[in-house]
């Protein structure tokens, strides 16, 4: 049974790791990526009947779009695994549920894990369609459409960031809460200090 428990300790540490570090990957990039090319005077044939000075984003956008979809398959995978190896440390393993970090690292991603089945099926589906609507209309140079497909776009990024930003402020919470609640407690019959030879007598 322990060596069961520790695959599933083995397995929620692991799911809960690569989805923290999508998210910090994530929000590094995008910096990095947009910082970095919106300073480079790029010109891109495949938009020559847009505006110029626009080119250096639409070419982070698409690469932040290929990163972000990682992100999201990533998410994918590691939340319902992180969720469901907390759900058999409470069911199968007798975990205590009514410990306080117990209670904060369920409630963190439950929390969490909705957000993300929210961004998912209502926030990115809207993002990604705004998205290339917006690239397609750049690309034939419909100007007035594509600036309304921006503006779609970005009436949806400060949803998407939020999200973001919050579960991976969940998943912090998560991380140092089950460090606390699943460290094993000391064995209080083991001491650095030999006993006292009286009492061996």
């Amino acid at each position: 049974m322990i060596g069961y428990f520790r695959i599933v300790n083995a397995l929620y540490w692991l799911a809960l790791i690569v989805w923290s570090a999508a998210l910090i990957s994530a929000g590094v990039a995008a910096m990095n990526v947009f910082g970095t090319l919106d300073a480079m005077p790029l010109e891109l044939q495949r938009y020559a009947a847009y505006p110029v000075d626009e080119h250096p984003r639409l070419a982070a956008g698409h690469i932040m779009e290929g990163v972000f979809f990682l992100v999201d398959v990533l998410q994918f995978i590691a939340a319902p695994i992180t969720v469901l190896a907390l759900i058999a440390q409470f069911v199968f393993f007798r975990v205590p549920f009514r410990r306080l970090s117990n209670i904060l690292r369920a409630a963190a991603l439950v929390i969490a894990a909705g957000l993300f089945a929210y961004h998912a099926t209502m926030v990115a589906p809207e993002m990604n369609r705004e998205l290339r609507l917006f690239w397609s209309a750049a690309e034939a140079g419909r100007i007035e459409e594509a600036a309304e497909h921006r503006r779609a776009f970005n009436a949806c990024h400060p949803t998407a960031d939020a999200i973001l930003r919050l579960n991976l402020l969940l998943l912090l919470i998560a991380a140092g809460a089950s460090a606390v609640a699943l460290t094993p407690a000391p064995d209080r019959r083991d001491s650095f200090l030999e006993p006292p030879r009286l009492l061996e007598s």
